[in-house]
């Protein structure tokens, strides 16, 4: 990831306050997180998330709840290539 220490945080909104629902809302900002790595330059696939920590910030909302996800990518995965089996 480089040297310097990033972190990517994205919020997506569910129209409900019941947790069941909330999956959509998560798998969406868990792609985004994705994304945003791709954008601030790094070499970033889904399997680079395997093992790391993800965190996860729920505000309610009128209708729901805005569902914020953030990643802090470990400096010691991003030198090592993904595991191919």
């Amino acid at each position: 990831m480089g040297s310097a220490e990033k972190k990517f945080s994205v919020t997506e909104e569910s129209d409900s306050k019941h947790p069941h629902d909330w999956g959509r809302a998560m798998a969406v900002a868990i792609s985004r997180l994705v994304d945003l790595a791709h954008e601030a330059g790094d070499v970033v696939e889904n399997e680079n998330l395997y093992g790391e920590d993800l965190h996860l910030f729920v505000a309610e909302t009128e209708h729901g709840a805005n569902i914020t996800m953030s990643w802090t990518p470990r400096a010691s995965k991003s030198a090592e290539p993904a595991e191919q089996e």
